[in-house]
């Protein structure tokens, strides 16, 4: 792996992360967090694809794949939980 691929990959990380305290924490509405998270995830999982040498298409495929399903369950878990510490 690049170094470059290492930073997005980092990135990424750094996007659920923050994504899922955001909702859990409820630091802005989880409406516009979780969009932001979801396309920041799908961006920097694209460019990571990008910086290995995958062409447009791949890179695409990978980003809107594992970007959309991480985000997803990341942002199951997060409402799951935030929803159980209200009661």
């Amino acid at each position: 792996m690049s170094p470059v691929a290492l930073v997005f990959y980092v990135l990424f990380g750094v996007i659920l992360f923050i994504m899922y305290l955001g909702i859990r924490r409820r630091w802005l509405p989880p409406t516009p967090l979780a969009i932001l998270g979801v396309v920041g995830s799908i961006i920097t999982m694209t460019l990571m694809a990008l910086a290995q040498g995958n062409n447009i298409v791949q890179a695409l495929f990978v980003g809107l794949l594992v970007g959309g399903l991480f985000s997803a369950g990341t942002l199951a878990m997060a409402w799951y939980f935030h929803s159980n510490t209200k009661r």
